[in-house]
Parts: structure tokens; C-alpha cells; sequence
């Protein structure tokens, strides 16, 4: 037999006062979404209730202190496939809390062995996105080394700037990540997407526009004031990705710990694994075969596929962001089809100035 349950905790306080309305809203998402048998309700005096439903799945309980605007549930449930923080996102849609800790923890697995195959995929997932992370910010590299020269110099900074904004960004996590883990890793995919796959172009769009201003003005482009808001706004593209790289690997880590609290920090050598396959890659096999701006497509492609396999497995229902997962990579898988006319028309424009 398997032993395996969830067991959710979930504390809040709410941004106004508790009514009944509030709590006959949970009551309702927890009737429709689990098996009720049988349920308790006992009112303390002069505030406050607990309520216990007995459920096919297990059993839940609410607790309230409305003098404190606090509530406290506690959900048991035997069935794996139930998913605990659907229950939890609909009750957030629903009443607007202030302060939110939640934690669903497994439980039974001593009873049965399995294999965690999420965690597997927290693993798997992390190999990926460190890789494009990293050939995100070797792109940027390669696409300043073109256009202002340099090599060496490039390289170093964009690596330095790198890890620096990484360090920055995990500094930051506990500030920003308010809401599921989950949610909170596919909406940075989407942002890393966006501004990764489209990052080698905006340096070039970058060197055109400050080439007009340098004509249209007669200060030299090797000047000061054309080469200093120049050199800040290419870097500034690697800033923002390493950022949200800093964002991504604790996400990674709370989201292994999720899974296996023992084995979650392995998470952070996978996610060297990954670096490394990404430094390797791009000299090796991708910069000799393919244009820079192609690989930024495909690497934007990839973080998207990262993106839905964590909703597809994981079962994470938020309808904006599978609409935004669809329509990102259909476009992405368009612009890789058309790429070789995208990237002449491109660098005709931008580099040749429409010649």
C-alpha cells in the first residue's frame, strides 16, 4: 500500500477584517475541490472558530483569531493527485492577505519507497536554465566584442557584471518571491525569455541609434559623451539577466527542498553542471555553425520549453501564463524558422543602415 500524503500549512493575516463571508468562501473551495464526508463547526466566544471536515482524501481544518485578522489551515490528504496549492492559489484570489507562510510537506514516504521524480525534474530543469544563462551572457559578450571592440574586455566585464548582479538578485529573493515558488519561477522564464532572446539585437540597435546621434551632432562616437551612456546601456542588459538569474537559482533550491528537504541543495551543483555546458557549447559547437542572433532565438525557445514542462508536470494551473507560454513560443519557433531573412533584414537596417 502507499503511505505517501500532503500535508498543507498555511498561516495568513488578511488585509481587512474577518466576515463570514471569508470563511463560507473557503468552506466552498474546499467542498468543491475535495470529498467532504462529515464537518464540525464550534464557535469560541466572544470570537473565533475552528471548523474540521472529515474528507474522503483525509481531513481539514480552519482555525480563525479575527481579532487578529489570522487564519490558520491545515489540509491532510492521502490522494497525490490533488493539487494543494490550487486549493491555496483560489483561496488567495478570493480574500486579500497581508502576510502569507505556507509549507506543503510529504509525508509517508518512510512507509513507501518511490522515486521522487520531481526532484528529478528540479534537477533537470536546473541544467537547463543555468545553461542559458550562461549563453545568454556569452552572447552579449560576443555581440559587444562586435560592436565596440575589445575582446578580452568584454568577456571579462560581462562575466564580472554577471555573477555580481547574481549575487545582487539572490541578496534580493526574499523581498521580491511573495507568491508560489512555482508561479514565481515560470514568470522570471518568461522575463529571462524575453530580454535574453532579444538582447544581442538591442546592442546593435544600441550602437546604431548612438552612431546617429555622434552624425547628427558632430561629437565624435569615440567621445565621452557617446561612449559612457553607450558602454552603461549594453551593460545593462547583462545586469538585468544576471539579476534574474540571482532570482532563478534560489527558486531552484527552495523548490528541490520542496520536494526533499535533505537533497534540495544539490540543486546548486546541477546548476554549475549546467554552467559549464553552456561555456562548452557555445565556442565549441554553437558560435562556429550558427548566427549570434539565432542563437539568442533558440536559447529563448529553450527557456519557454523550461517554462512548460514545470506547468505540465508540476500541474500548475495559471491561465495567463500558459497563454503567454503559447504565444511566446510560437513566436520564437517562427522567428527560428524565418530566421535567416529575420537576421539579414536585421543587420541590413541596424549595421548597413537600411543599404
Amino acid at each position: 500500500m502507499d503511505t505517501r500524503s500532503q500535508h498543507l500549512l498555511f498561516d495568513a493575516v488578511c488585509e481587512h477584517d474577518l466576515t463570514d463571508r471569508d470563511i463560507q468562501l473557503i468552506k466552498d473551495i474546499i467542498e468543491r475541490d475535495l470529498t467532504v464526508v462529515n464537518k464540525i463547526e464550534h464557535k469560541f466566544t466572544p470570537h473565533g472558530e475552528t471548523i474540521v471536515f472529515i474528507l474522503a482524501e483525509s481531513h481539514f481544518t480552519l482555525h480563525t483569531y479575527p481579532e487578529n485578522k489570522f487564519i490558520t489551515l491545515d489540509i491532510y490528504v492521502c490522494n497525490l493527485d490533488v493539487n494543494l496549492q490550487k486549493i491555496v492559489d483560489e483561496i488567495s484570489n478570493q480574500i486579500s492577505f497581508e502576510k502569507v507562510e505556507q509549507r506543503i510537506l510529504p509525508r509517508g514516504k518512510i512507509g513507501t519507497k518511490t522515486r521522487n521524480d520531481n526532484l528529478i525534474l528540479v534537477y533537470f530543469v536546473t541544467v537547463l536554465v543555468a545553461c542559458c544563462s550562461m549563453l545568454y551572457e556569452l552572447l552579449l559578450a560576443q555581440s559587444l566584442s562586435t560592436t565596440m571592440g575589445n575582446t578580452a574586455l568584454r568577456y571579462n566585464t560581462t562575466i564580472g557584471l554577471y555573477i555580481a548582479a547574481m549575487g545582487f538578485g539572490a541578496l534580493l529573493y526574499k523581498k521580491i518571491i511573495k507568491k508560489s515558488i512555482f508561479e514565481e519561477f515560470v514568470k522570471i522564464e518568461l522575463v529571462l525569455s524575453l530580454v535574453g532572446g532579444v538582447a544581442p539585437i538591442m546592442v546593435l540597435l544600441v550602437d546604431y541609434f548612438f552612431n546617429k546621434i555622434a552624425v547628427g551632432s558632430g561629437v565624435s562616437f569615440f567621445s565621452q559623451w557617446i561612449q559612457v551612456p553607450l558602454f552603461t546601456i549594453n551593460h545593462f542588459f547583462i545586469v538585468i539577466i544576471g539579476f534574474l538569474s540571482g532570482l532563478e537559482l534560489p527558486l531552484l533550491i527552495d523548490m528541490g527542498k520542496f520536494f526533499d528537504k535533505k537533497r534540495g541543495n544539490y540543486v546548486l551543483a546541477y546548476d554549475y553542471l549546467g554552467t559549464l555546458l553552456g561555456a562548452v557549447l557555445f565556442p565549441i559547437f554553437l558560435l562556429p555553425k550558427l548566427h549570434i542572433f539565432t542563437m539568442g532565438y533558440l536559447v529563448s525557445a529553450m527557456n519557454i520549453l523550461v517554462a512548460l514542462i514545470v506547468v505540465v508536470k508540476l500541474k500548475i494551473n495559471i491561465k495567463k501564463y500558459n497563454y503567454l507560454i503559447g504565444i511566446m513560443l510560437f513566436l520564437w519557433i517562427s522567428v527560428i524558422i524565418y530566421s535567416t531573412n529575420v537576421n539579414q533584414y536585421i543587420v541590413k537596417q541596424l549595421y548597413f543602415g537600411g543599404q
